[in-house]
């Protein structure tokens, strides 16, 4: 359909290309020189399960793409679907379809299409960002020239809960991305952090001080009524719910040091996770088996990212030293972990000063730069 659409087709095929090779679950092979492309044998002898081919054409600014996803064992095809969109939204297109394969395939939910918000200073203020799951479309979301703290992504992904300054007090604030608009969910004096929301979206877990010792509540986002869990003497902070919401993993410095609780909601009973020499910042994996945190075993080491089973049996070490590493998030899937570290840029190299995000597979392998803009990010959240 000419040097326009083919260019667009070139695109959209290489996106879906790394779509793929990211999800973990596909290995892509090229064409064999020479080919036909429509002929299933070269493909089979190369060790192929499917085929992906795939049209695009351009109509008054508007793409269309037509995909087929063929089985190589049956002959027939596995998926074949039609997308229509505004040409200049090509990418969000590539990865509606690398999600709607991998659902196919897998019978589980591809993350292409999520985001990653987090803060970043390079603005010289603590501004809150968004940027895709592999680095593209960075959009900043705040000018307020102040300190913004921990982002938090609703369960619908329309919202993102987060800390602002702006007001000069740590109030808790929520940006509409649909609207455009922002709200605050709780200016009381003191600290208003946020933790995460419930899994029906009804409600946020939260650290809020009142002029008192931080502890962790629970705030109804209908009426913005806030109900304390915990009252402890101490600090209480980073809360974040298990994924059926009867549960919340926090950090507590009740036993001394500061190590991960759970607390049951519905009997109030508090438990102790850990026994390391300090833990920060817990967050519940969406299957519900896991907590990752930050981190150290002794006041020499850095921060490094460990992840432990909900009975505290299993403890894994993901990082080693390489900087310091903090801010863990889960993707939707449960199959990588979001993270800043202000490790070297490759193998060899010195820690960097600046803090970069970084995304990894769950057990702590394949880390990668998810994008490197000036300044330093902080706190990721991993949109549905």
């Amino acid at each position: 359909g000419g040097p326009e659409a083919q260019s667009l087709g070139t695109q959209v095929r290489a996106l879906i290309r790394d779509d793929l090779m990211a999800s973990r679950y596909f290995k892509t092979l090229d064409p064999t020189p020479g080919a036909d492309p429509a002929d299933p044998e070269p493909w089979k002898k190369a060790g192929a399960a499917f085929t992906l081919s795939g049209r695009v054409s351009l109509d008054a600014g508007r793409a269309s793409v037509t995909v087929k996803l063929g089985d190589l064992a049956s002959g027939e095809a596995a998926l074949e679907r039609y997308y229509r969109q505004d040409a200049k939204f090509w990418r969000s297109v590539a990865h509606r379809i690398s999600d709607d394969i991998v659902k196919q395939l897998t019978g589980k939910p591809g993350i292409a299409h999520t985001q990653l918000a987090f803060v970043n200073d390079q603005s010289g203020s603590k501004e809150l960002y968004v940027v895709d799951y592999d680095g593209e479309g960075l959009r900043r979301l705040t000018s307020d020239r102040s300190i913004t703290l921990l982002p938090r992504w609703s369960p619908d992904g329309k919202r993102v809960a987060y800390t602002s300054y702006k007001h000069n007090n740590p109030d808790l604030l929520e940006i509409n991305l649909e609207k455009g608009s922002t709200r605050v969910l709780s200016g009381r004096q003191g600290l208003n952090l946020a933790g995460g929301f419930s899994p029906d979206g009804n409600r946020l877990v939260m650290t809020l001080s009142q002029q008192k010792n931080p502890n962790i509540y629970q705030l109804d986002l209908g009426d913005l009524s806030a109900k304390a869990l915990t009252s402890h003497f101490g600090v209480e902070s980073s809360p974040t719910y298990s994924p059926d919401g009867n549960q919340v993993a926090f950090v507590s410095d009740r036993s001394g040091n500061p190590q991960v609780h759970i607390l049951d909601l519905a009997t109030g009973r508090i438990r102790r996770l850990t026994s390391l020499n300090w833990c920060d910042s817990p967050s519940w994996s969406p299957t519900g088996e896991w907590i990752v945190f930050a981190g150290r075993a002794n006041n020499k080491d850095p921060m490094d990212l460990f992840v432990i089973d909900i009975t505290g049996s299993q403890l894994r070490q993901l990082t080693h030293g390489e900087g310091s590493n903090e801010d863990p998030a889960w993707s939707p899937d449960g199959r990588f972990i979001s993270f800043t570290s202000t490790r070297g840029g490759a193998s060899g190299q010195p820690p960097k000063r600046r803090r970069r995000l970084y995304v990894m597979d769950a057990d702590g392998s394949a880390p990668r730069l998810v994008l490197d803009p000036p300044g330093n990010s902080f706190t990721p959240s991993w949109s549905p």
